[in-house]
């Protein structure tokens, strides 16, 4: 090779995992947002399921003892399963939130946030080309990590005039024998659809009839926004957890959502396999935080009811703006998001999103990033005080859309 001649770099191709990912839906709509910012326009952003209220103080408490306690070695590596105290609150806020019985030290596990806790799952149980079936519209980050897993993804609708739970009889019976696990969320994010027992109690005949594993997703058991709704765990119909794990996160109920902190529950072997994979992948939780956390589910649980009334009149407030227009869309029993139908005239919910921050400023999150049974509609996060839910709805109404 000649002086002149620059050598020829690798070429460092993305894996075919990472190019089996598309694209992530809210991203245009992010960079349409702050590109409004920068023109200085009075955004209102509702598209993303950020609390903006504080944690509780118990936790703020705890963080700042364990941080300053000197007698305690926080800053060491923590344990991949998390800290024996820590899981022991995991045990004893199940029995006292479900009357379950958690085995501390075999049932339960630490997480980095639910997200960490569901894209290990993945990884520490299914194949290239195993098949799933998971129930939408969901949590954008089932999508992509079934990507990145790369497994073959059935989805089950989830739709209004069911009233957002699964029409276990529409599954085919091929499909329904080729899958390895069923996927769960409620309350659910996006639409605020929530369970019942007896859904459950069918859930859990399906699993067993097809040998299928079952994931259940609890982030939004304590936002319930009717409050004769108490949500239920699916550990309480798969008692001895014979085929079930549930993730639950101090994300929403908690306003915890920046300390990345959560953690599962359930069948023995499924939490050592998770175990076993972030002693590979990460340390855990940082033990001051845990600390923290441990702390929450240990105290009174009044911030949760607090946070719910909190959501509930801002949703009210916003539903209340809009109710000019007649639009299909009613207060759900739980969560902190509303599901909103697209107006006349627009061919998919990505487009109503360009056109309304456009006009008005206001940013909601489309429903197709929740899979394709959220086409159609848009979610709302209600992160923003009363008065700017109002207002985003009253700005919806002067932008003159129909329903």
């Amino acid at each position: 090779m000649s002086s002149s001649q620059s050598p020829v770099k690798p070429r460092l191709a993305p894996s075919e995992r990472l190019q089996n990912v598309p694209p992530y839906t809210l991203a245009k709509v992010f960079q349409n947002r702050d590109e409004k910012m920068r023109q200085g326009v009075d955004v209102i952003d509702l598209g993303v399921g950020n609390p903006d209220i504080r944690p509780p103080q118990i936790a703020l408490d705890a963080l700042q003892a364990a941080l300053v306690d000197p007698k305690v070695q926080n800053h060491r590596y923590p344990s991949f399963n998390g800290l024996p105290e820590f899981r022991s609150a995991v045990a004893g806020w199940y029995g006292k939130r479900f009357g379950v019985g958690i085995d501390s030290e075999k049932e339960a596990i630490a997480l980095v946030g639910s997200k960490e806790g569901i894209a290990k799952f993945f990884l520490a149980h299914l194949n290239p080309g195993d098949t799933i079936l998971l129930c939408t519209p969901c949590y954008p980050a089932y999508l992509g990590v079934a990507a990145l897993a790369q497994v073959r993804l059935i989805e089950v609708p989830l739709l209004a005039q069911n009233d957002f739970r699964p029409d276990l009889g529409a599954i085919s019976e091929a499909d329904a024998r080729a899958a390895k696990v069923i996927f769960l969320n409620y309350p659910n994010n996006p639409t605020g659809g929530t369970e019942t027992p007896e859904v459950y109690d069918e859930v859990l005949a399906f699993a067993r009839k097809y040998d299928l594993f079952e994931v259940s997703d609890i982030a939004y058991c304590d936002l319930p926004l009717d409050p004769s709704y108490r949500a239920r765990s699916f550990l309480q119909h798969d008692r001895d957890k014979e085929r079930s794990i549930e993730f639950h996160s101090f994300s929403k109920s908690y306003s915890m959502q920046g300390w990345r902190l959560g953690f599962a529950a359930g069948n023995p072997e499924v939490i050592g396999n998770l175990a076993r994979i972030k002693s590979n992948m990460d340390f855990g939780v940082f033990m001051a935080i845990q600390r923290a956390g441990l702390a929450v589910l240990n105290g009174p649980q009044d911030y949760c009811a607090d946070a719910a009334k909190l959501y509930r009149a801002r949703g009210e407030a916003f539903l209340n703006a809009l109710a000019p227009l007649g639009v299909p869309c009613k207060l759900p029993r739980a969560t902190l998001y509303l599901w909103l139908p697209i107006p006349q005239g627009f061919a998919n919910s990505l487009d109503f999103t360009a056109d309304l921050l456009d006009k008005t400023g206001v940013v909601v999150s489309p429903g197709s990033g929740f899979g394709n049974a959220g086409e159609g509609y848009v979610r709302i996060a209600l992160c923003a005080d009363e008065a700017r839910c109002r207002e985003a709805g009253e700005r919806i109404v002067k932008a003159g859309y129909t329903w």
